[in-house]
């Protein structure tokens, strides 16, 4: 459809966005499409949540400068908002740090004689959540390079062109630049923290804190499974997943520390597919500095000495006392040598991750990040705190709106439909609008979207999604033609219905709004395909 080019998106000028004949007489021709059209094509109705659904829904629908809503069902009503709350942090990190921000990682030392560093290697974080072998810029699916580790790869042939042959006083990981806390914020549960998408929150971590694992039963119970972890470096995780009967309870497959290493612990029945999971690491700056060490080696750099970990919460940490490593600070300011770096994306290529693979783990280290930028400690409960100031500032929030972490993981957040329309009309005036939009998921195209909505033509809707085990979202804004948009949110919470159930009942929901905005725009024929596919 013309205008509608996918991720090129205008910013729009509220002036140019007023009523036009056709718009003066919306909400009349919307309940006229509900009686004579949109019940004849099979979608939900637009005024309310299908009566059919239980749960708690907070619904709301406006045209973009226009604050009279033309759906709303409890708009104000506070819910658990899931994934959708990223909508807010990202648009905070872009306000505050600016698109163009980028992030350093980097190698240094004392000194360098004749091949040989003097004191240890320190490798210092700086909060790049993209350590990892994803490529850049995001292109519909979060492609990876086949070798994981090479970032540090690219890092271990900067230093062999330094001239580094031999790091004799182990590696010094600083976890920096914002202090690591232990725990996870309140919300989360366990279960999550087991899983890349509740990994503990570092300055210095590879592979999105997390590693692969494949896991096999064997043919008989009680003997070992077969796994194959990535990465695993020298055989640091060491495999102890039992197989069991096919009648009997399992544990859950887990990374958990032990004295020699990690250990991947659990069970699984035997005769069962293979488990293909991502695991959160339990320690990511240790694991960052262990797994450098092995890609030193494999270049031809002698590696010898302990691997320790400094950040700004490990104060007391033993092993660093006891080698007469000094603080955090110290370190920096005796490593003065700087002998290799890493830069990150702009944080306009973050954001596209963050948002359209909803990636848990990025946008609370960014987070961190935003706060330490504004002169704050970089603490989760500092960063969120800012966050939430800077949307109340802006008039973005009312009520009693509750922010926890960046992420939406929690069950613990609050928010309403009318916070995030308020954030997404605010958000279109803004001078980083065309990067926050790029960064929302494309109906039909890619991210969480890819499988959804494809009824739609490219470009019409553009959104953000929301899962959790009873929190179901999604938000984000519908174009009907390129001078006319609508924002909207849609939460629901305490549902019974299965999650892929509800799924259909909001995306039916959002093809019924597109069809009739569509009809009253005098484009329907143009602008809107046929729903009775497979995906309708």
């Amino acid at each position: 459809m013309p205008g509608f080019v996918s991720m090129r998106v205008p910013q729009y000028d509220p002036a140019r966005l007023g009523p036009s004949p056709v718009l003066r007489h919306l909400r009349m021709l919307l309940l006229c499409v509900i009686c004579l059209g949109v019940a004849r094509a099979q979608a939900m109705p637009l005024l309310a949540p299908p009566a059919s659904t239980d749960g708690r829904w907070s619904v709301l629908l406006e045209k973009i400068g226009d604050s009279h809503p033309l759906v709303a069902h409890r708009p104000d009503a506070l819910l658990a908002p899931a994934s959708v709350l990223k909508l807010f942090s990202t648009a905070y990190i872009l306000d505050r740090l600016g698109a163009d921000a980028r992030q350093c990682t980097q190698l240094r030392a004392r000194g360098l004689d004749q091949g040989t560093l003097q004191g240890p290697l320190v490798f210092v974080g700086g909060g790049d959540p993209n350590l990892s072998s994803r490529r850049f810029p995001y292109t519909g699916n979060s492609e990876h390079e086949a070798d994981s580790l090479v970032v540090l790869r690219e890092l271990a042939e900067q230093l062999w062109q330094a001239g580094v042959r031999r790091v004799p006083d182990g590696i010094v990981a600083v976890d920096g630049p914002f202090p690591a806390e232990t725990g996870s914020p309140p919300g989360w549960t366990e279960d999550d923290q087991r899983f890349w998408y509740g990994a503990p929150i570092h300055g210095l971590y590879i592979n999105d804190a997390s590693v692969l694992v494949r896991v096999r039963p064997a043919a008989k119970p009680g003997a070992l499974a077969t796994v194959q972890i990535t990465p695993n470096p020298q055989g640091f995780i060491r495999n102890a997943v039992r197989t069991v009967g096919k009648r009997q309870p399992t544990e859950p497959v887990r990374l958990v520390t032990d004295t020699t290493g990690w250990r991947l612990s659990g069970s699984v029945r035997a005769g069962s597919r293979t488990l293909v999971a991502g695991l959160a690491q339990p320690d990511p700056p240790r694991f960052a500095a262990i797994t450098l060490a092995e890609v030193l080696r494999e270049r031809g750099i002698a590696v010898s000495g302990d691997i320790r970990v400094r950040g700004l919460s490990r104060n007391r940490d033993a092993g660093l006392e006891e080698s007469g490593i000094p603080e955090q600070a110290s370190v920096l300011t005796h490593a003065r040598l700087l002998l290799a770096e890493h830069w990150s994306p702009p944080l306009a290529e973050e954001i596209q991750v963050i948002n359209k693979v909803s990636q848990n783990t990025h946008i609370e280290t960014l987070t961190r990040l935003a706060d330490i930028a504004q002169g704050r400690s970089g603490t989760r409960s500092s960063a969120v705190a800012g966050l939430e100031t800077w949307a109340r500032e802006r008039g973005l929030l009312a009520g009693q709106t509750r922010f926890v972490d960046a992420s939406g993981l929690s069950r613990d957040d609050r928010l309403s439909a009318s916070d995030l329309v308020r954030l997404l009309n605010w958000a279109t005036q803004q001078p980083w609008w065309p990067e926050y939009a790029a960064s929302l998921p494309e109906a039909g195209s890619d991210g969480t979207l890819r499988h959804r909505f494809r009824t739609l033509d490219a470009g019409m809707l553009l959104a953000k999604t929301g899962t959790l085990s009873d929190a179901i979202s999604l938000a984000g804004i519908l174009y009907i033609k390129p001078e006319q948009a609508y924002v909207f949110a849609i939460l629901v919470n305490d549902f019974s219905l299965s999650r892929a159930a509800l799924r259909g009942v909001l995306d039916r929901l959002v093809q019924g709004w597109a069809r009739a905005l569509a009809l009253a725009a005098q484009d329907y024929p143009k602008t809107v395909r046929s729903a009775a596919g497979p995906h309708g």
